[in-house]
C-alpha cells in the first residue's frame, strides 16, 4: 500500500525540462512525451555511453528487464524474510538475494586453470599429417560453385498446342 503525500507536488526545472524536452530516437526528433522516471534515466544512460540512435523500443525492453529484475530480487528477500521469521525485510535479505540471483544467472567465464586443463587435454591428440600435396579440397558438393538448381525445359510438341 502506497502512502499517499500530503505535499504538494512541486516540478523542479529539471522535471519540467525533461517532459517538455525535444528527444532523438532513430535520428528523427520528436516531441517526448511524459516518460516514467525510469525510462529517463535509462534514457540518460545510453546518452552517457555514447549511444545516440536506438530503437524506442530498446528503452521499454531495459525498463522490462529492470522491473523483472528488481521484482525477482525483492520476491526472493522476501523468502529469505519469512524464512528468517523475520518481521521486516532487512538489508542482510536482499543483500542474500542478490548474491544468489548474481550466482545463477550471470556466469562468468570458467577459470583460467580449467582452461588450461581442458586444451592440454585436448592438444595431447596430435594433429594428422598433412600430404606433400597439401590439403585436399574437399567434395563438389560443398563448393560455392556448384549449381544447386536443375534447369526444367518445357517441350511442347505440336500435339499438345490446343488448336
Amino acid at each position: 500500500m502506497k502512502r499517499k503525500s500530503t505535499a504538494p507536488e512541486v516540478k523542479t526545472k529539471r522535471a519540467k525540462m525533461e517532459s517538455t524536452q525535444l528527444s532523438s530516437v532513430g535520428g528523427q526528433a520528436e516531441e517526448a512525451v511524459h516518460q516514467p522516471r525510469n525510462a529517463v534515466t535509462i534514457r540518460n544512460i545510453l546518452l552517457e555511453m555514447g549511444v545516440r540512435k536506438y530503437k524506442p523500443r530498446v528503452i521499454d525492453q531495459l525498463m522490462e528487464f529492470f522491473q523483472r529484475y528488481v521484482r525477482d530480487i525483492l520476491e526472493d528477500a522476501y523468502d529469505y524474510q519469512q524464512h528468517a521469521k523475520n518481521k521486516t525485510m532487512g538489508p542482510q535479505d536482499i543483500k542474500l538475494a542478490i548474491q544468489n540471483k548474481l550466482a545463477y544467472s550471470f556466469l562468468g567465464p570458467p577459470p583460467p586453470e580449467l582452461t588450461s586443463a581442458l586444451a592440454k587435454d585436448v592438444n595431447r591428440v596430435p594433429l594428422e599429417k598433412i600430404s606433400e600435396a597439401g590439403i585436399p579440397p574437399p567434395s563438389s558438393k560443398f563448393l560455392l560453385t556448384t549449381p544447386n538448381f536443375e534447369v526444367k525445359t518445357n517441350d511442347v510438341s505440336d500435339e499438345d498446342d490446343g488448336r
